[in-house]
């Protein structure tokens, strides 16, 4: 059974994924599925084989990403760094790189309107947040998730609350969970220098959990 590694889109998640992926499943040839738009496959495989360089990639995802290009790189890039050093084939299982930069817009527009009107429509949020693709049992060693998959045998690896970002995935979407991405949004995201920083403040006032080791990494890995 194909193994799904569990870690919420998160800078330092990524660090801990591309270290657990190196020391377990560089042996031979390993392929990995990642959450990413199907149009960066064939550049992943390249860059993964030494057959284009880091700039090159970082140039493809500026191409695919437009405006959210430094902000999906900056959580993504531990991971991608990984992949040569593993040598791993990838697959891409994520939503197109349009649908994803419309998803995030959209979502602009709902949270703001949440938080200056007051406005919650359940059936607007649904229609943004769910169907996003999912990945069928496969070729498959590792599989990179945020949230648990069927016909996997699932490893959380990160043990602490996931952000509210992640909750919005859920079925059935509730009220409370859209009050809780919009408080995250607003007090959180939008006063912090990055999304890591805004979850360790998030973690520590809302979840009571200090993590004095995650804000040491955090200061490195953002060197």
């Amino acid at each position: 059974m194909p193994i799904a590694l569990l870690a919420p889109r998160l800078r330092l998640a990524r660090v801990k994924l591309a270290s657990t992926i190196s020391r377990e499943f560089a042996s031979g040839e390993v392929v990995i599925a990642l959450p990413y738009p199907p149009e960066l496959e064939k550049q992943l495989n390249l860059y993964s084989k030494g057959l284009i360089n880091w700039t090159r990639l970082k140039l493809s995802l500026r191409n695919l990403y437009g405006d959210f290009y430094r902000s999906w790189l900056w959580v993504e890039e531990p991971l991608l760094r990984a992949m040569p050093v593993i040598g791993a084939k990838v697959k891409c299982y994520g939503s197109r790189a349009s649908e994803y930069t419309k998803r995030g817009g959209d979502l602009a527009v709902l949270a703001f309107k949440a938080r200056a009107r007051g406005e919650i429509n359940l059936e607007e949020w649904r229609k943004v947040v769910e169907g996003r693709p999912l990945l069928e049992p496969g070729p498959y060693d590792v599989v990179v998730s945020s949230a648990p998959m069927e016909g996997f045998e699932n490893r959380d690896l990160w043990g602490l609350p996931y952000p509210p970002s992640e909750a919005l995935g859920s079925s059935p979407l509730t009220r409370e969970a859209v009050l809780e991405y919009v408080d995250y949004v607003f007090n959180y995201i939008v006063k912090s220098r990055n999304l890591d920083e805004a979850y360790l403040r998030w973690l520590e006032e809302r979840k009571g959990v200090r993590a004095p080791e995650l804000w040491r990494l955090l200061e490195l890995v953002s060197r």
